[in-house]
């Protein structure tokens, strides 16, 4: 007797849905991360314009700090190194000039909490603008 039935192998099929949907998956990710050049494309014609002369400056106000944290105002060194004497110190240096624009000198080794504590001071003793100091290429300091 012979209990073994034969089997039949099963219709092999294919399921295109999933793969459909990774395929729309990666088209849609192609499409939001290409950047398209169109904007580099555009010719621009801009004014020109020439310089009558400079504008009056108005009065800079120095502040240099030093690698180890110490504070310059207007080449004085300030005795104490604390936010509430250098805005002290920069109130007393401004006052009565309208709109001074204070020079931060840092140096490259300065802690970043030191620029930042000079600027809020900049700030609580009324001075809006702030530019800092660089070198230029190839000068020596």
């Amino acid at each position: 007797m012979n209990f073994r039935t034969r089997r039949r192998p099963d219709d092999v099929e294919l399921n295109f849905v999933p793969l459909i949907d990774v395929l729309v998956v990666l088209l849609i990710f192609l499409m939001v991360t290409t950047s398209f050049n169109r904007l580099g494309q555009l010719k621009v014609d801009l004014p020109q314009a020439a310089a009558e002369g400079a504008p009056a400056k108005s009065r800079q106000i120095e502040l240099a700090i030093s690698a180890e944290g110490k504070y310059a105002v207007d080449g004085v060194t300030l005795a104490a190194d604390t936010p509430a004497a250098l805005t002290a110190a920069l109130r007393r240096v401004a006052d009565g000039q309208e709109a001074p624009v204070l020079v931060l000198s840092v140096d490259r080794l300065t802690p970043h909490e030191r620029v930042v504590a000079a600027m809020v001071s900049a700030r609580e003793a009324g001075l809006e603008n702030l530019t800092f100091a660089v070198e230029t290429a190839g000068t020596q300091p």
